[in-house]
């Protein structure tokens, strides 16, 4: 008898908020997002820039617990895809601008800048500008090439405190016998690299 071959998948765990959601380019996922939120500490009185909106995965998140969210992205049509998928949870917070956010923010007294793209690094002046007192500008970095130059431009810019971080996430598979990790998992998407503003003692 010929052994069945067992399709085996990267399993995706999703908010429930983006199980509907079209996907287009790469995102930001829930494993990511939660250290994000954790470590900025964002939250309801909260106003948060991101760039670039992509598939708008981070922008449904971010909308769904800040005050307001200002999603910045050149290429037409991702911030249709990100405008569409922010409508779909019935969402009303979010301010798309198509815009290059390495030419400058509008924005000021934010609370993040939350950097999603090739050239973060040289939005890191700009993010300076644009934060309030112990606002967070993060770098989601997938290559280690970038975390160093980000981290080390963002040290340079003067932040209070910066620091590089990597979150690795392993289901378990769960049976009556034989409990053990998944042969396959969700390990390496991004380096993200917290860059603290100075201000009040904290």
């Amino acid at each position: 008898m010929s052994k069945r071959k067992e399709k085996k998948e990267v399993i995706v765990r999703l908010n429930p908020l983006l199980k509907n959601a079209v996907r287009g380019p790469q995102v930001i996922l829930p494993k990511d997002m939660g250290l994000i939120i954790a470590y900025t500490g964002v939250g309801r009185n909260s106003r948060v820039v991101e760039a670039g909106s992509g598939s708008g995965y981070a922008t449904v998140m971010l909308a769904n617990i800040c005050k307001k969210v200002y999603s910045y992205e050149t290429r037409e049509e991702f911030l249709e895809l990100a405008r569409r998928n922010v409508q779909l949870n019935g969402l009303n917070n979010v301010v798309f601008r198509h815009m290059d956010i390495t030419k400058g923010i509008h924005e000021r007294n934010v609370d993040m800048v939350l950097l999603d793209l090739p050239d973060a690094s040289e939005v890191i002046p700009h993010a300076y500008r644009a934060l309030k007192p112990n606002g967070f500008v993060v770098g989601y970095l997938p290559n280690v090439e970038q975390m160093k130059d980000f981290f080390l431009r963002a040290k340079d810019a003067g932040f209070a405190e910066v620091f590089a971080l990597e979150g690795i996430v392993r289901e378990w598979k769960v049976r009556h016998y034989g409990v053990r990790p998944n042969n396959k998992g969700l390990v390496h998407t991004a380096f993200l690299v917290f860059c603290r503003k100075g201000g009040d003692r904290i």
